[in-house]
């Protein structure tokens, strides 16, 4: 019996600049994951009331509801507390992954990091809450 192949995971790209959710859009997909975006924190809530993605990933300051706000937010709520979040910020200036005392994502990601980086980490967290 062949292997069942395994189902596409999917991704909530939540980012202002438009120009790197593209980016950011191309990389993951041609990683194998479903890509939907929000431009900021509050469109993503919107958004979340409609489907519930594997991983969100989220920049940290964007208007309306900035990345932290979004992510405290969804902390809180039991059906969302569990999804991974990541946090990716032009404001973390080194490599790898991080740990922000006031911020409660998984973990925190520079921009400037290439995104070949950044896939096996993703890969890592969701096989943690798998």
């Amino acid at each position: 019996m062949p292997d069942e192949p395994t189902p596409q995971r999917t991704v909530l790209l939540v980012d202002d600049n438009e120009g790197f959710r593209i980016v950011a859009a191309l990389a993951l997909e041609s990683a194998g994951y479903l890509v939907q975006q929000a431009a900021d924190g509050l469109s993503a809530l919107d958004l979340l009331q409609q489907t519930r993605p594997d991983l969100i990933i989220s920049d940290l300051h964007m208007p309306l509801l900035d990345g932290r706000a979004l992510c405290e937010r969804l902390r809180a709520e039991q059906d969302f507390a569990q999804i991974p979040f990541v946090i990716l910020s032009a404001y973390i200036e080194s490599s790898g992954p991080h740990i922000l005392p006031d911020v409660p994502a998984d973990f925190c990601y520079s921009k400037q990091s290439p995104f070949s980086a950044l896939l096996p980490q993703l890969e890592r967290l969701l096989a943690s809450r798998a």
